[in-house]
């Protein structure tokens, strides 16, 4: 019991010990309380689900999209992040980074190889819910694809932001929590966003993955074509203009700034 007592107090005095980290837990702990309260507004109104008219009312399609959504913006934001920590765990960073390529490129390959296996595990769960349980789908894949690369586009520059942040906090990063935390909350995962209160659905209109998930769920449910999403693919590309060159920006002066102060291989 001793020991274990031990393993204890070294897993708080880490946990205290890195206070960004810390306050970014309890408020997305707290956030997560929310999600669900506006989920069981949502439930409360019977099994009609007047909401989810213009996703041809299924309740079942509506949340599995809206489940596997999450799946691309976990790997947009943490697989970056996630190859610097284990370069510098590992000890390999600085010969990785001694070599003649570029560390974007580095972050970039990565990522494509994390959201290359999402794309795979996603059209998995498709395929069984389509043939197996027999889910009504209405798919266009023809407007679902660039839809895909828009999004796929758009949160690897805000997955690079957090790269640049995590190269110099090493734990805690506010853009990753913002992400997984409110975007979840806000973009309407698993209950609409006209259940969020007029000015949280101001906030969710800037969110690209509110606008990502719109138009992938009617894609995906209503056969949708490419004209009845286009202002969707239109905002997923001028984020990712946006969004993508400021994530380049951020992980170049994370890096210079590690580097000045010679912290760039701890972890």
């Amino acid at each position: 019991m001793y020991k274990l007592y031990l393993f204890f107090m070294r897993y708080m005095v880490t946990l205290i010990s890195y206070k960004t980290g810390l306050v970014l837990l309890v408020l997305g702990t707290f956030v997560g309380l929310l999600q669900f309260v506006f989920m069981g507004r949502f439930l409360e109104d019977g099994n009609s689900f007047p909401a989810l008219t213009q996703y041809g009312g299924n309740l079942l399609s509506y949340l599995i999209i809206g489940t596997a959504f999450t799946s691309f913006v976990g790997v947009a934001l943490n697989s970056f992040q996630k190859t610097l920590r284990s370069e510098q765990q590992m000890g390999t960073l600085e010969f990785l980074l001694m070599s003649n390529t570029r560390l974007e490129y580095i972050l970039i390959c990565a990522g494509l190889t994390g959201f290359l296996q999402a794309v795979i595990n996603v059209s998995l769960l498709f395929a069984m819910v389509t043939l197996v349980f027999s889910i009504p789908m209405g798919i266009n894949l023809i407007a679902a694809m660039p839809i895909v690369l828009l999004t796929i586009t758009s949160l690897s520059g805000i997955g690079l932001m957090s790269a640049g942040v995590i190269i110099v906090t090493k734990v805690g990063d506010p853009i990753t929590w913002a992400f997984t935390s409110l975007a979840g909350f806000l973009s309407g995962v698993l209950f609409p966003v006209e259940y969020l209160p007029p000015s949280l659905q101001i906030v969710s209109a800037i969110l690209p993955t509110t606008h990502a998930l719109h138009a992938l769920r009617m894609s995906l449910i209503q056969n949708a074509s490419i004209s009845a999403v286009w202002p969707e693919i239109q905002i997923l590309f001028v984020m990712s203009l946006i969004t993508v060159p400021l994530g380049l920006i951020a992980v170049r002066l994370g890096f210079n700034r590690s580097r000045r102060v010679g912290s760039l291989a701890q972890y």
